[in-house]
């Protein structure tokens, strides 16, 4: 707690007694914020008159009391925005606004932070639908959709981050769906009912589109060469069919077909869809001969029910609605390219070669449930016993990821013992208890504490949970929990080992995914839907790729122990064809992610030319500098702005009778007012030296500009850093960048540590992180290197 009227004066005493609190930059500005409180607001906000109920005189930083952080944030909304202090007073320094509010801003999320932190004897970090998912995988061997209708609600978000225990409330609708969850699981993964029965549905052309004809073609003696056609753009709903399934499980899904590339055109894209409960069984691109069809298969887990599946040619092409290649009243199913009639809408040229990406369709199957044995693997492991007691225990404590006490499992009998009183059998009386185990705060919640003292490191299980949830983002295996058991975890010798072995393992695919998006809010891709009319060549298919080039880089550069320095800027990158196709790179095939070299006319380089990072930092219609700069400072360079101030105004739309400016022209009218210059000279640069990037990330040096008179204008993307380093475009910036490593590899481990820790870091955790990052400095910031030294770390064995 720190009184902001005894400064400057005890600025020295208040800076050695809270360092637990205080930031050395925040620190610096303490003297500042006492200046500008007693010259500007004190005079209206004292013991004497406190207007607006606030005194500004005794005003204390207490991180335990919402109400006066809530002060603290009135007071910045009210200098940013110019209504404090009134306009009869004198103005404050445009510099002097800036550095208060920065101040502001850092306690302000201190608190936050200290708040995630708590200093509680046990700590409880709730399981992300992900994890979860992943935990009953490998416990139970259940791929349970965790984010399909049937599921879990969506993770709460914190500075991206979507597993940050504060961040993740729970609710009675939560406990309701944990509750259906636990016993939809329970039912596949235990044989308590009879075995099921494996069936294979399959739809010929004749059960999805020609029955009425099959009789004709068959006489006709070509009833074997019917297929189905699926042109683009296929939206209406007609190549749909109902399904049933009967048993919830695991099921293949086959497609047989070919698939048609117009010659420089894109190839079909197949996407099954059940629509019913939004889940994508199947996409991709499919490039095969019309005489050399392919089977595509897939496996997918189904809850029973009655679906309609759509089949869907998802690439932009004619409407097909106006002249549908269909049957009329005379018999004329598709059989090959070559027969058409005159009022089908035509697939091909004079030549037979086609003209549109089309599907040709031979047909679908589901075939399942797939029981790889009866009883199930679950089954004979959780009854290899007969006694109740040790079933129970076992389970609980390969649930909960540590040793159950007697007491636990005194409780956990109590569902057993009143299923048998009633009648049930042994086997189901243990399904109620097992239900109870999946239900328990121990198994939804990584625990951390004892509840009996307090302690400050993690005990050997509860680090074996820290780092599998880290890096495979799934419950430990037997041989962390081996570990765990002979008290060797800790040891640091150890802890490189298995850091070693688990990089290693195909579930560090999970970290690979997960920890990118949170990093870079790849969930923001697509949250504004570019515009159609102005980018009509935007769809799901280049979205996907996008977020797949910037994940598909990560994981390029953790599996070959790259340096940070590739996030900055690189030679190379993660493409497809259609987002090479996108950003004008010619000579690559396939809708599988590559590494592709670059070149200088490429305009590509690191992440910070990605299409996911430049469309998310964007809106619908156009490119937002403003955006792309709180971005970089947010998650690149670890120094977030401090919010905007109420009501600021948009940018101006040119009349019809102004001539043509661009987005930068537009803001430096808008930086031309004093309250906003200080802030936007950090933040402007940043964005503006991608301004040769468009809303969806392809390169241009020229701005549409729908509005005004004149030819549209040249982009100017040059600016300088606030500490006087220029650079005239984005290829200069990312350099600065590069040079600065030793920066944002602070901000990189950081974020990284959010990641692990699951909480905010404060400022009695910079000693650890620094380091962690000097450790790492040592091998040239290598990502598996920096991993190790946090893992390592006291940050990481303590709570």
């Amino acid at each position: 707690m720190r009184l902001l009227n005894m400064m400057p004066r005890y600025f020295v005493f208040f800076v050695v007694t809270f360092l637990t609190i205080t930031a050395s930059d925040a620190a610096d500005s303490l003297p500042v914020v006492g200046e500008f409180l007693e010259q500007h607001c004190s005079k209206c906000h004292n013991q004497k008159e406190h207007n607006g109920d606030l005194r500004v005189d005794d005003l204390v930083v207490d991180f335990e009391s919402p109400k006066i952080m809530g002060h603290w944030e009135e007071i910045m909304n009210r200098i940013n925005s110019g209504d404090m202090p009134p306009e009869e007073e004198k103005r404050p320094k445009p510099e002097d606004i800036a550095r208060v509010s920065e101040w502001i801003v850092t306690q302000l999320r201190e608190a936050e932070v200290m708040r995630q932190s708590s200093g509680e004897r046990v700590t409880f970090h709730k399981l992300s639908r992900d994890e979860y998912a992943n935990t009953i995988r490998d416990l139970l061997g259940v791929n349970f959709d965790a984010k399909g209708p049937t599921g879990l609600p969506e993770d709460g978000d914190w500075h991206g981050f979507e597993r940050i225990g504060a961040a993740m409330s729970i609710s009675s609708f939560h406990i309701e769906k944990y509750l259906a969850a636990a016993d939809a699981i329970l039912d596949e993964a235990l044989s308590l009912r009879s075995e099921p029965k494996r069936e294979l549905i399959h739809l010929g052309p004749y059960d999805m589109r020609w029955k009425s004809y099959q009789a004709e073609y068959e006489s006709r003696g070509i009833g074997d060469k019917v297929r189905l056609e699926i042109v683009p753009n296929n939206l209406s709903g007609s190549d749909s069919w109902k399904i049933e399934v009967k048993t919830a499980g695991d099921y293949l899904v086959r497609v047989k077909l070919s698939g048609l590339r117009p010659t420089g055109g894109r190839a079909p894209r197949l996407k099954l869809y059940i629509p019913g409960v939004d889940q994508t069984l199947i996409e991709q691109d499919v490039d095969a001969a019309e005489d050399q069809p392919i089977t595509i298969e897939t496996r997918v887990h189904l809850t029973a029910g009655k679906y309609p599946v759509r089949v869907i040619n998802s690439v932009p092409g004619p409407n097909p609605e106006g002249r549908q290649s269909r049957h009329s009243g005379t018999p004329n199913a598709f059989t090959t390219m070559k027969s058409r009639v005159p009022w089908q809408l035509k697939l091909t040229d004079d030549d037979f070669k086609p003209i549109e990406p089309t599907l040709i369709m031979d047909w679908l199957e589901l075939d399942g449930p797939l029981v790889d044995s009866w009883p199930t693997a679950a089954h004979q492991r959780i009854f290899a016993s007969q006694d109740a007691c040790e079933i129970i225990t076992k389970f609980a404590e390969r649930a909960w990821r540590r040793p159950v006490r007697a007491t636990e499992v005194e409780q956990l009998l109590v569902p057993f013992e009143q299923s048998k009183k009633i009648g049930e059998s042994f086997e189901q009386s243990v399904r109620g208890s097992l239900l109870a185990v999946l239900c328990s705060d121990s198994f939804l919640y990584l625990e951390q504490g004892d509840s009996q003292k307090t302690r400050l490191q993690l005990n050997d299980y509860e680090l074996a949970s820290r780092l599998s949830y880290f890096l495979w983002s799934t419950m430990p295996d037997e041989t962390l929990l081996a570990l765990a058991r002979n008290g060797t975890l800790q040891e640091p010798a150890t802890l490189r080992s298995e850091v070693k072995r688990m990089l290693g393992d195909a579930k560090i695919a999970e970290f690979a995914r997960s920890f990118p998006r949170q990093w870079l809010q790849l969930r923001k891709v697509g949250m504004f839907a570019p515009d159609k009319g102005l980018y009509p060549t935007y769809d799901e298919n280049l979205e996907g790729s996008m977020i797949a080039e910037t994940v598909g880089f990560f994981e390029e550069v953790l599996r070959r122990n790259g340096s940070l320095h590739e996030f900055l800027d690189s030679d190379w990158t993660m493409l497809n064809e259609r987002l090479a196709e996108h950003y004008g790179i010619a000579g690559i095939r396939g809708d599988t992610m590559q590494r592709v070299a670059l070149k200088p006319e490429h305009h590509r380089g690191g992440l910070l030319t990605h299409g996911s990072i430049l469309s998310l930092t964007s809106d619908g219609t156009r490119h937002r500098p403003v955006h792309r700069g709180v971005w970089m400072l947010e998650s690149i360079i670890g120094k977030p702005p401090p919010p905007p101030p109420a009501n600021v105004p948009a940018l101006n739309t040119p009349t019809a009778d102004t001539k043509k400016s661009t987005v930068r022209e537009k803001l430096e009218l808008h930086r031309s007012d004093p309250n906003c210059t200080a802030c936007h000279n950090k933040i402007d640069p940043l964005g503006i030296a991608f301004d040769n990037y468009d809303a969806i990330g392809r390169w241009r040096t020229i701005e549409s500009v729908r509005n005004g008179i004149g030819a549209d204008p040249k982009l100017d993307p040059s600016g300088m850093l606030p500490d006087g380093r220029k650079f005239a475009d984005s290829f200069e910036l990312r350099k600065h960048l590069v040079a600065d490593t030793d920066k944002f590899a602070a901000a990189f481990t950081e974020k990284l540590a959010i990641y692990a820790l699951r909480r905010g870091v404060t400022f009695s955790d910079r000693d650890a992180l620094h380091q962690i990052v000097a450790e790492a400095q040592k091998n040239d910031y290598q990502l598996t290197s920096l991993i190790e030294s946090l893992v390592t770390s006291p940050l990481f064995l303590n709570r």
